[in-house]
C-alpha cells in the first residue's frame, strides 16, 4: 500500500511539471519594444521563460540570469535589443561586447541564442535609423562569424528601410497593431526552428506510422508488461524475451525511426498495452539527420512524461556512441549529459550504456558490426544491464 502510494505521489509530482516539459522552453532577454509584448499570451504553444527589462541595456542583462533564465533550460533564446542602446549613445563597439557576452553565456548553457535584428524607426529619424543600419549588419557579421541564428523580425513592418506609419504612434515604438504583427513575426521565426508542441491528431499519428504498427503488435506476446522503445538498435535485438528471461516483452523498435517518429506510434505500441516498465532508446537518427538538439531533447522530454501520464515508469537509456566519430560522439555526449541531468531533476531513471560497450574511441570495435549497430556480442551486455536493472529495482515483476 506505501509502495503504490509512492508512485502516485511521484507521477503526480512529475505530472505537474509534464506540461511544461511537454513544450519547447523558449527563452527572450528583450528591453525596449521587445518588453511591451506578452510573450506568454502571444505564444501559448511555447513554454515561454521571460528575463527582458524595458529599461535597461542590454549589457545590464546578465544579472543574475541563471535565476531570472537558465535554470528553466530554454531549448533557445530570442535577444532583441539596439534601440535603448542607441538613444543613450552606447558606442557600438560596447553594444556588440554585450551581444557577445550574452551570447555566449547561453551557448555555454546549452540555450541556442537567437539574435533579432532591430527594428528601424520611422522616416522622421534618418539619422538613427542610420545608425540602427550600422548595428544590424554588424550583428549580421557576428552571428555569422559564431553561427549563431540571426532573424530581421521586421516582415510587414516597414516601408522601405523605415518602419511604417501605420505601426507606430511616435515615430520609434510600436502601437498595439505593430506590437502584434511583431509577435507574429517571432512565432514565425520560431516556427522553422523548434517544434510546436501542438500534438497531431492520434488519427494522423496512428495514419503515419500504421505499417510500423501494425508489424509490431502481430510481434508481440498477448501479455505486455515491458516495452522497449527505440530503433534500429532495438528493432535488431528481435525477441527480447529469452534475452531478459522472460515472455511479456515487446520489442517496439523500428530501424531508422527518428524521436519524432516513435512519439507517431506511442499511443497504440506502447500506453496502450499499459505495461508497467518503457526502456527507451532513442536520438541517433535524430543527430545522424541533423535534427536540431534542441527538437531532439523536447521530443524525448514529450515521450517520458506521456509515459508517465500513462501511468508507465520511464528508463531513459543513453544515446550508444558510434565508433570512430569524434565530431557525432561529441554531440551524442552534449545530448546525453542533457538527458541525464533533465532524469536525476525530474526523478526518472536513467541508464548508461556506454560504460560497458564504449571506450575513448566510441563504441568498441567488437561489439558493432559497422560502426553503429551491435554484434551479439554486445547485445549480450546490453541484455544484461537491463536484467540487472529489472532484478534490482523495487517492482512487482
Amino acid at each position: 500500500m506505501k509502495r503504490t502510494l509512492f508512485y502516485i505521489l511521484l507521477f503526480s509530482g512529475l505530472l505537474i511539471v509534464a506540461d511544461c516539459c511537454a513544450r519547447p522552453v523558449v527563452g527572450f532577454i528583450t528591453n525596449g519594444e521587445g518588453c511591451n509584448v506578452d510573450w506568454r499570451k502571444e505564444l501559448p504553444e511555447y513554454d515561454v521563460a521571460d528575463a527582458g527589462e524595458k529599461n535597461f541595456l542590454l549589457s545590464q542583462q546578465s544579472w543574475n540570469l541563471d535565476e531570472r533564465l537558465l535554470n528553466r533550460r530554454p531549448d533557445c533564446c530570442m535577444v532583441y535589443s539596439g534601440l535603448p542602446e542607441i538613444l543613450l549613445g552606447q558606442p557600438l563597439p560596447r553594444t556588440l561586447e554585450a551581444y557577445r557576452t550574452i551570447c555566449e553565456r547561453l551557448d555555454a548553457a546549452g540555450t541556442k541564442p537567437v539574435i533579432l535584428l532591430t527594428l528601424p524607426a520611422s522616416g522622421e529619424h534618418p539619422g538613427l535609423n542610420d545608425r540602427i543600419a550600422r548595428l544590424n549588419e554588424a550583428l549580421r557579421a557576428f552571428a555569422a562569424n559564431r553561427n549563431y541564428a540571426c532573424s530581421a523580425p521586421s516582415a510587414g513592418l516597414t516601408e522601405g528601410t523605415c518602419l511604417s506609419a501605420e505601426y507606430i504612434s511616435d515615430g520609434l515604438m510600436l502601437n498595439e497593431a505593430g506590437l502584434a504583427r511583431f509577435a507574429a513575426n517571432i512565432r514565425q521565426i520560431l516556427g522553422g526552428m523548434l517544434p510546436s508542441g501542438e500534438p497531431l491528431p492520434a488519427s494522423v499519428r496512428a495514419n503515419l506510422a500504421s505499417e510500423v504498427i501494425r508489424r509490431i503488435l502481430a510481434e508481440s506476446p498477448a501479455k505486455v508488461r515491458i516495452v522497449l522503445l527505440g530503433d534500429s538498435l532495438t528493432a535488431n535485438g528481435k525477441d527480447w524475451n529469452p534475452r531478459l528471461g522472460r515472455n511479456d516483452v515487446r520489442n517496439a523498435g523500428q530501424g531508422g525511426y527518428l524521436t519524432g517518429q516513435m512519439l507517431w506510434m506511442l499511443d497504440t505500441c506502447v500506453i496502450a498495452a499499459r505495461p508497467e516498465i518503457c526502456f527507451v532508446l532513442a536520438g541517433i537518427n535524430d543527430l545522424f539527420n541533423d535534427i536540431p538538439p534542441a527538437i531532439v531533447f523536447a521530443n524525448q522530454r514529450q515521450i517520458v512524461t506521456r509515459l508517465i501520464a500513462g501511468g508507465i515508469r520511464p528508463v531513459v537509456q543513453s544515446v550508444l556512441f558510434v565508433h570512430d566519430n569524434t565530431a557525432l560522439n561529441a554531440r551524442i555526449g552534449e545530448l546525453n549529459a542533457r538527458l541525464r541531468e533533465w532524469c536525476a531533476a525530474n526523478r526518472i531513471d536513467w541508464l548508461d550504456l556506454n560504460p560497458e560497450l564504449a571506450d575513448a574511441d566510441g563504441l568498441k570495435r567488437e561489439y558493432t558490426t559497422d560502426g553503429t549497430h551491435l554484434t551479439e556480442q554486445g547485445y549480450a551486455i546490453w541484455s544484461g544491464r537491463l536484467r540487472n536493472y529489472l532484478d534490482n529495482r523495487n517492482t512487482h515483476l
